[in-house]
């Protein structure tokens, strides 16, 4: 499957072990250089961008702004599957999450409120994003694929201290949204 990753360039380590390509960082990209095009044609995007409550925007490091609502409405992404370990996402009022739908994506995969995730090691929502990915391509559908996942995460935390369940916890927050068909 085709995936491209985009993530702050602190989290570039993890996210390349997680998304299994190389990852565009913010910086050096930004909202105002990145390529949109590049979304359209792939049928994994995962991103790692850091998110606030309600704001129409993704971050990378030191603030700088990496993406924007308006961009992602005017692409083509129809049938496109996203992860997305971004903080917020799946809050009640997310801009980002309605323009993701509003421009065709079949799936987005994120969990509401803050998350936790690697820097250097695949860790929390990374670590469940790895085991998403590892199953859509293997072509199960993304429910299935989230539902085994999460599986995952349940058995590896029964394996973990108790000090560091916390991040793995945070991971089964993890939903699929979708619009419904008319």
């Amino acid at each position: 499957m085709k995936t491209f990753a985009y993530c702050a360039q602190s989290f570039k380590e993890a996210v390349r072990k997680a998304a299994g390509v190389e990852p565009l960082t913010c910086p050096p990209a930004s909202a105002d250089t990145f390529n949109t095009m590049r979304l359209m044609g792939n049928g994994l995007l995962y991103f790692d961008l850091h998110g606030e409550p309600g704001s129409r925007e993704w971050y990378g490091d030191y603030g700088l702004p990496a993406l924007r609502a308006n961009q992602l409405r005017g692409l083509d992404l129809i049938g496109t599957i996203v992860f997305a370990a971004n903080c917020y996402l799946a809050d009640e009022n997310s801009p980002m999450l309605d323009a993701l739908l509003d421009a065709g994506v079949k799936y987005v995969i994120a969990a509401p409120g803050q998350n936790f995730a690697g820097v250097r090691r695949v860790e929390g929502a990374d670590l469940l994003g790895q085991w998403f990915r590892r199953f859509v391509s293997i072509h199960l559908d993304p429910l299935r694929a989230l539902s085994m996942a999460k599986l995952q995460i349940k058995t590896l935390r029964l394996l973990t201290p108790e000090q560091r369940r916390l991040v793995l916890d945070d991971t089964l927050g993890f939903r699929a949204f979708y619009r419904q068909e008319a």
